[in-house]
């Protein structure tokens, strides 16, 4: 018979530190009285980057942004290469005398205006490229132009903001290291 309230265990079972009533012994928590027996086994696999595995995924968030950066200079090329050719074989005319001057002013401001913009996208590219520090303060400001630049560049800004202020593309350009 059960004295006081006492129960007999089992083989498998401890009595509850609180409530003193057997529980199992695998449990955590007392059925009975609810109070925490044993601290919750949890599996501590907790994978952690090398070095070499942490640039190369700062690396990897970087490809987006190394990818925008080409696309502009890219097509800012193609443009150059578009409209120097109509600028220099249009047929410009001041009270009918073909003026080289107007020509040759128009296109000088449209290689100095396009190598300038060129030069905007390619300066950050290359700090991308060398792992330089500067290349994330640079990309924000690019990224900050672009948003307002045109509609979808909210998107694709929102989107490299995220990139570049990863913890681990900030580390691989040495950004607050």
């Amino acid at each position: 018979m059960n004295e006081g309230g006492v129960q007999e265990k089992k083989p498998d079972e401890i009595y509850c530190p609180s409530c003193a009533k057997p529980i199992k012994k695998d449990a955590v928590i007392c059925p009975n009285c609810g109070v925490q027996v044993k601290e919750l086994k949890v599996s501590g696999e907790v994978t952690t980057m090398t070095s070499e595995q942490e640039l190369e995924e700062g690396k990897r968030q970087l490809g987006g942004v190394r990818a925008y950066y080409w696309f502009v200079i890219v097509v800012m090329a193609l443009y150059m290469m578009v409209f120097i050719p109509i600028i220099v074989f249009s047929p410009y005319t001041v009270e009918g005398i073909y003026t080289v001057f107007s020509t040759i002013q128009n296109m000088l401001i449209m290689i100095f205006g396009f190598g300038i913009a060129m030069a905007i996208y390619v300066i950050p590219l290359v700090g991308i490229i060398k792992r330089k520090p500067f290349a994330v303060i640079y990309t924000r400001v690019m990224l900050i132009l672009t948003m307002f630049s045109f509609p979808i560049g909210t998107i694709i800004g929102a989107v490299l903001w995220q990139r570049i202020n990863h913890p681990l593309a900030k580390k691989y350009l040495n950004y607050g290291a």
